[in-house]
């Protein structure tokens, strides 16, 4: 009769977070011997793929040779750390047979290989590794009461060993796929000297780490963040805004990514991904003598690895805020906006430069159009100066090639080299090693975008939309006075300002700036004021504004009946200054200058006050508010996201 080995009463599950506590006179068993390398394995295990990760150490590369009519797989000697932890340590080469491994698959299962072939007749499959364990070194097991006679011989060692295998299915590694999408989330982070708490991005970039746990199963090419501008983070509060960020990745995100870092066991699986290979069988594909026609090079790409310590510390990739970090960036400015027109066989671009002094530029500058179709268009300035520089230029099409004007999206280049700054002796080149442009090329040219639509009617000109006056600045804020033009000469209708909506950003880093509507003047319905809080004190003579209306959001009084100035727009034909069609939107720029150029403040105060688009403070809330800051770390992002929100969009 064969029965099983007696045992005690007190032996069960063992369990990883136990270890034995030794006593004197202690008897030890079974039990006790497990439950010690149990709590070690544990531990070490638990240490690799809590603070470590997983994927290769070093070595195990994947190649594939020719042989006769099959292709070999090698796998290289190396070490690995599987997604539970456990090393994997391949001390000698190994290789299989493709072909071979492909038949004993479609002896195995007739009618696998074309289950997995695509349209061009390709199939892929993946080499994954893993950790195994063997038993080993036999000894002889004296007899126990209870025990069958044939028990006589046990395993006295278990050996670590792996398991390196193809599969037709990829691992699962969800955890190292997410790990790489918070590092791109990350890199498209700013840190920008100087800008006001209130433009923070912390409250976006915590929204999107938390909606990194609802793409834990996206596909691996799917580890970019979702397209849009950089975040921005101030530099003065950087490092403390990173740490409010990671506490929430590792705190609300990490802990439901798979494998479940306290007991991986339960959730996935184990292996890791070394390859992929893409191969074209023979067809028809006969098992008994298996021949693959073509087979690719391994391509590692999504295979997880892991850097040693030493390494990472030579490359000294801080965060921002400590030390040895990267000098805080400064977002790329605009060099020139364009806005251009199409005639029956003549294109015009007004190009209007940004910059604090005038440019002259080459004779014809390169403009390309929808289908590709680079033209020299013919460069004159306007208005310039003694030695032919401007601000304002118009660019012109080549008249009489008896084909239409291109109507559509073009795109002008401007020569890095060609384009003059300020004086001959300097050009946009030379200009750029302080001061980097949105579309700056690698060797320097600047590129620019234009919608050319089709002329405005000839009996309705473009006209300006709003003439700004700067009337009060101080270092804390400025007003802009807002003179709307919203019934030029030659329209018959009686237009005025309702309820204008307008966006103030600051030229130089893009930031929104809070602001405050009101109006219209006592004395004239089209003449408004917005009080716009200084983003930081400028260094040069002027701040740099960019005023963005929203005209289907902004409402005027057409004879009495009120309607979206989109509808006006539409209505009357008007093309004016800036006006972005798509975008329904007019584009403005003004200034404003700093204390000690101040011109007085008109006399008595405006009808009504509009909703304001963002938050304004005073000198002395802004003060306050960095108080509060310092104060506690709990009411700082409170104050912070407040701010935030007040100046986005109506």
């Amino acid at each position: 009769m064969t029965t099983t080995p007696c045992v005690s009463l007190t032996t069960g599950t063992l369990r990883p977070d136990e270890r034995v506590n030794y006593a004197y006179g202690m008897v030890l068993g079974l039990d006790e011997f497990l439950a010690e390398q149990l709590y070690l394995l544990s531990k070490d295990r638990l240490h690799e793929r809590g603070l470590h990760g997983f994927g290769t150490v070093s070595g195990l590369d994947v190649s594939v040779i020719q042989v006769d009519s099959d292709f070999q797989v090698l796998v290289s000697t190396g070490i690995g750390i599987d997604q539970w932890g456990r090393e994997i340590v391949i001390t000698c080469d190994q290789c299989a047979r493709l072909g071979a491994w492909v038949a004993a698959q479609e002896q195995q299962n007739p009618g696998t290989l074309a289950q997995h072939l695509d349209a061009t007749g390709q199939a892929t499959v993946y080499v994954v590794a893993s950790y195994a364990e063997c038993l080993d070194d036999m000894v002889p097991l004296p007899g126990q009461p209870c025990s069958s006679s044939d028990q006589t011989m046990v395993a006295s060692r278990i050996r670590d060993a792996w398991d390196v295998e193809l599969r037709w299915d990829d691992p699962a590694m969800p955890r190292w796929d997410t790990d790489r999408r918070l590092a791109r989330l990350l890199r498209n982070v700013v840190v920008v000297d100087g800008l006001p708490d209130a433009q923070s991005d912390e409250a976006g970039i915590v929204a999107a780490v938390l909606d990194l746990a609802n793409r834990v199963h996206d596909a691996p090419d799917s580890l970019d963040p979702p397209p849009g501008p950089s975040w921005q983070l101030p530099a003065d509060d950087a490092a403390d805004a990173l740490d409010r960020i990671l506490t929430v990745w590792v705190t609300q995100v990490r802990p439901g990514i798979v494998p479940d870092l306290a007991a991986p066991e339960a959730t996935s699986e184990a292996a890791i991904l070394l390859a992929t290979i893409t191969f074209t069988p023979a067809s028809p594909f006969d098992p008994a003598a298996p021949t693959i026609a073509s087979c690719q090079d391994p391509d590692p790409e999504g295979r997880p690895y892991l850097l040693h310590t030493e390494l990472i510390q030579e490359v000294r990739t801080t965060s921002a805020g400590g030390e040895g970090s990267p000098a805080p960036q400064t977002p790329p400015v605009q060099l020139v906006t364009l806005a251009g027109s199409g005639a029956p066989s003549v294109v015009t671009i007004d190009a209007w430069f940004h910059l604090l002094q005038a440019v002259s530029l080459p004779s014809t500058v390169d403009v390309t159009d929808e289908a590709g179709t680079t033209t020299a268009y013919a460069a004159a300035a306007v208005s310039p100066d003694g030695n032919g520089f401007s601000s304002q230029w118009q660019l012109t099409s080549p008249v009489g090639t008896g084909s239409p004007a291109p109507v559509g999206q073009v795109v002008v280049r401007f020569p890095a080299a060609g384009v003059l700054v300020g004086d001959p002796a300097t050009s946009l080149l030379q200009v750029e090693s302080s001061t980097s442009f949105l579309d700056q090329e690698t060797g320097g040219d600047v590129l620019a975008y234009a919608e050319v639509g089709p002329a405005a009617p000839a009996t309705v000109p473009n006209v300006e939309f709003v003439s700004i006056e700067p009337v009060l600045s101080n270092l804390e804020q400025v007003i802009l006075e807002l003179w709307f033009h919203l019934q030029p000469h030659g329209v018959a209708d009686k237009v005025f300002t309702v309820r204008p909506v307008v966006t103030v950003y600051d030229e130089t880093t893009g930031g929104v700036l809070p602001s405050v509507l009101s109006g219209p003047a006592p004395w004239e319905r089209n003449v408004w004021r917005v009080t716009v809080v200084r983003s930081v004190q400028q260094q040069g003579p002027r701040q740099y504004l960019r005023l963005v209306f929203a005209t289907k959001d902004f409402t005027v009084d057409v004879g009495g009946t009120q309607m979206p100035l989109a509808d006006w727009i539409d209505r009357s034909g008007l093309t004016y200054v800036g006006w972005q069609p798509d975008a329904h939107e007019i584009v403005v720029f003004g200034f404003a200058p700093l204390a000690g150029q101040l011109k007085p403040s008109f006399d008595g105060p405006f009808n009504n006050q509009v909703v304001p688009h963002a938050l304004l403070g005073s000198a002395g809330s802004t003060a306050k508010k960095t108080t509060a800051k310092k104060t506690t770390a709990k009411q700082a992002p409170a104050k912070k996201t407040t701010a935030k929100k007040a100046g986005g969009g109506q």
